[in-house]
């Protein structure tokens, strides 16, 4: 990791990267904190997965022309967070890539922020902007027992980084100051084309519509090539809209089938090692899960999550095993 693939200098061009299922009411409010940016964005890249038409009414709004806001609307079909972005980025020009979900909206100095972190910070090739309406998940007690007594991470040890069968967490709420970090998310985040492409952009191996995981993919990746950044004065909200979601049970499954694959394919573990890593997760999440749906008298979704993640399972099992016995007959 010798940062040759930061930024240098000054000036250069940011590219927002949007993939979007249809959500035009939040694509609109997004677009809006774009043009009130104090550092705008040189173009807005728009990869649309909604098999609609309102996405393209919204793109064809005269009023972005008039305030100076350029965008351009890709066709994605079907939907597929990975393949959006990628989709997006390939029609970018920017030196710098500023990946954004299609329901956040953007502090007046966000991308201005996130610029100077980059530029502030040699060997930096991404950073990644906090929240203004949501807290940072920290980790259940269960989770906070297993990382002391079984990876050996004393108190406080686990914030910023990827552990285990890639566990990760921020910063807490109140810090203020820059901090590296080992992993970015996929819609709050500015990344260094440079780097991206020495990367080798976003895995194209996980299941479904790849709703969780491939941004924590794509940031160890990045952390092979430079420096990440958590830039907690870059500030954006997190809306959540749920329209064109998947299910609770599909993205539970999604989840814990992509943990395996990049615990095997970017993390280079074997597949048994993958396996068993996704079995206790599968147990421990399952079990804070339930102990948490006891304490709250509420069990709401919290069977389509255990469902879901025993779909996974299935599947990371077949695969680990069915390539065992397909490596055990070359050799014999």
């Amino acid at each position: 990791m010798d940062g040759a693939h930061s930024v240098n200098g000054r000036g250069g061009v940011i590219s927002a990267i949007v993939p979007t299922i249809g959500r035009c009411e939040s694509l609109t409010r997004l677009l809006c904190s774009l043009v009130a940016q104090s550092r705008r964005v040189d173009e807005v890249i728009i990869a649309d997965g909604s098999g609609g038409s309102g996405v393209g009414l919204v793109v064809e709004d005269p009023r972005w022309g008039r305030e100076g806001l350029l965008l351009k609307r890709v066709v994605v079909d079907p939907p597929h967070a990975v393949r959006q972005r990628v989709a997006a980025i390939a029609q970018a020009r920017g030196t710098l890539l500023l990946l954004l979900d299609d329901d956040v909206e953007l502090d007046r100095e966000c991308v201005a922020e996130m610029e100077r972190a980059l530029y502030g910070h040699p060997g930096a090739v991404a950073v990644m902007a906090g929240f203004t309406n949501q807290t940072w998940s920290r980790p259940t007690r269960i989770w906070r027992w297993y990382m002391r007594w079984i990876l050996g991470v004393e108190k406080e040890g686990w914030e910023g980084r990827v552990m285990g069968p890639l566990l990760r967490f921020c910063f807490p709420d109140e810090t203020r100051q820059v901090r590296r970090i080992e992993w970015i998310g996929a819609g709050n985040s500015m990344v260094a084309r440079s780097a991206y492409d020495a990367a080798g952009g976003f895995s194209d191996f996980f299941l479904h519509r790849s709703t969780v995981n491939e941004d924590v993919d794509l940031g160890l990746k990045l952390g092979r090539t430079g420096v990440l950044l958590y830039c907690p004065s870059a500030r954006l909200a997190h809306f959540h809209a749920s329209g064109g979601r998947v299910s609770t049970r599909a993205a539970a499954e999604d989840d814990l089938f992509n943990r395996y694959q990049i615990l095997w394919k970017t993390c280079g573990r074997t597949e048994v090692e993958s396996f068993r890593s996704c079995m206790t997760f599968w147990v421990l999440e399952s079990l804070s899960n339930f102990l948490g749906a006891l304490r709250r008298f509420s069990f709401r979704g919290s069977f389509q999550l255990f469902f879901g993640r025993t779909s996974a399972m299935r599947r990371i099992f077949k695969q680990t095993f069915r390539s065992r016995s397909r490596g055990a007959e070359k050799s014999g």
